[in-house]
């Protein structure tokens, strides 16, 4: 992998490109991304950039970053295992996760209400 000299892409933007592209393509079969240091020697430059790249696919939702263990497809399931369910992506996830929470909440808070007022 190659950044273009000339290309007026910032050179995160272009990294970003190339993984997408190589995503779309199946170049990571088991949802697994290579490192950061890996990715920065394959593409010549240095690891700041790369994490920049992954930054803005991680925006869009593409991957996600694991923390010390790298980054992964999003819903990426690895070659020999099936998948749970339907494949969603995290974000939707996050979203029903803190909407329920907000809908417990909301009963608990009730609950109260009424426990308060029926000690009264």
């Amino acid at each position: 992998m190659s950044l273009a000299v000339n290309d007026p892409k910032l050179p995160s933007e272009q990294v970003a490109d190339q993984i997408r592209q190589k995503i779309n393509a199946s170049g990571y079969p088991d949802g697994r991304l290579p490192s950061t240091r890996q990715l920065a020697a394959d593409f010549g430059i240095a690891t700041q950039t790369v994490r920049n790249g992954l930054r803005i696919l991680v925006d869009e939702g593409l991957v996600f970053s694991a923390g010390n263990r790298g980054y992964f497809i999003t819903n990426a399931v690895p070659a020999g295992s099936a998948a749970p369910g339907p494949t969603r992506g995290l974000r939707e996830e996050i979203k029903e996760i803190h909407s329920a929470i907000q809908e417990l909440a909301a009963r608990v808070a009730a609950l109260e209400e009424i426990s308060r007022s029926g000690s009264a």
